[in-house]
Formats: structure tokens, sequence, C-alpha cells
């Protein structure tokens, strides 16, 4: 089981590593650290209400620029783009330090893994992002999967925000089936645990 996930963790670290050289994105990344609040991107005391975490109750452990795609699939009818995954790495001080994929989840090149669910996105207003261009601002709850028990800068994490996204929107319109598009964005990733 464990020489499959580091398998697998390769795997999706090469395509990563090809989707980051072929945009072109990671030579412009921004700075950000993985033991407190993000040198980039919006604080959470500015954020809408329906992404805000309680800092009462909950402590940034993690901050990562996220570069890579989002995956959409023509639908069978061909009327619209309909969203498959992310393929993203999470970059820290501008190096790769773990990955983002399909469930969703995020795992660290220390073994520790999170899923996320329950996604919430404040109503659409300009004053934060333009939908027509960007994804759109998320927070989502952090679950521990079943079967992986480890200890890293994921292991305790209680909630995930999507910040500051650029990119990542799907075509508009129709499509022929069964076409696939990857569409680049960057977004900051903000990782929260219980204090």
């Amino acid at each position: 089981m464990k020489r499959r996930l580091v398998a697998s963790l390769a795997a999706i670290v090469a395509a990563t590593a090809t989707i980051l050289t072929a945009s072109g994105a990671a030579a412009a990344t921004p700075d950000v650290t993985t033991a407190g609040a993000p040198d980039v991107g919006t604080a959470n005391a500015k954020l809408p209400a329906a992404i805000q975490v309680d800092e009462t109750q909950n402590k940034v452990v993690a901050s990562f620029v996220g570069i890579g795609k989002q995956v959409y699939d023509c639908n069978a009818a061909g009327t619209a783009f309909v969203f498959r995954e992310p393929v993203a790495g999470l970059l820290s001080r501008g190096v790769q330090a773990a990955i983002h994929g399909k469930g969703p989840f995020w795992a660290s090149f220390d073994g520790s893994h999170v899923d996320g669910s329950g996604a919430v996105s404040p109503p659409a207003s300009p004053a934060y992002t333009d939908l027509t261009k960007n994804v759109p601002w998320l927070r989502l709850v952090g679950n521990q999967p079943l079967n992986v028990q480890t200890t890293g800068v994921f292991s305790n994490v209680t909630f995930i925000q999507r910040l500051d996204t650029r990119g990542g929107v799907a075509p508009a319109g129709p499509c022929t089936a069964p076409k696939t598009v990857a569409v680049d964005y960057t977004a900051n990733y903000v990782f929260w645990a219980k204090k």
C-alpha cells in the first residue's frame, strides 16, 4: 500500500512538473510561508463572511501558492463543459511542496494528506473576484482520510481556503463531446487547524 502511494505521488509530481513547465508560471511565484499567516493573499478578516475561518478556534498552519489546471469535459449533449478535477502543484518559497487533485485532496511531500468537503463560496461579487474569468474563492472543511495515518503539515487541518484566484474558468458555450480542456489557474491555499 505504501509503495503504491509513493508511486502515485511520484506520478502526480511528474505530471505537475510538466504542467508548471508548460505554463511557465513557476518563475513568477510569490513567496509564502508554511508556519503562520501567508506573506501574500487576502487576510482572513478581510474576506467575505461566508469563507472566513473562526480565528478564536483555529490557526493558520500552512499557506501555499497553487499553480496548475482546472480540467473540464464537454457534456454528452455538447452544451457545456463540466468540471472534472484540479491538477496543481503547491509551492512554498518557489519550491513545490505538495500536490492538489481530484476529490479534492491535498498531499504534502512530508506524507500528510487532507481531503476537502462542504465547499462554501461567497455570493458573486466583483469586490473579490470576476467569476467570468476566475474560479470562485472557497472555504472547505478538512477531513483526514480513513486509511492515511501520518503526521505532517496536513495531519490536523480543519479548514482549507482557496483565495486570490486567477483563471481556471471553463470555456463558455457549446462544445463537441468527448472534448477535454485544461485551463490555467493560480490560487492561494490557506490551511487551518485547531488551536
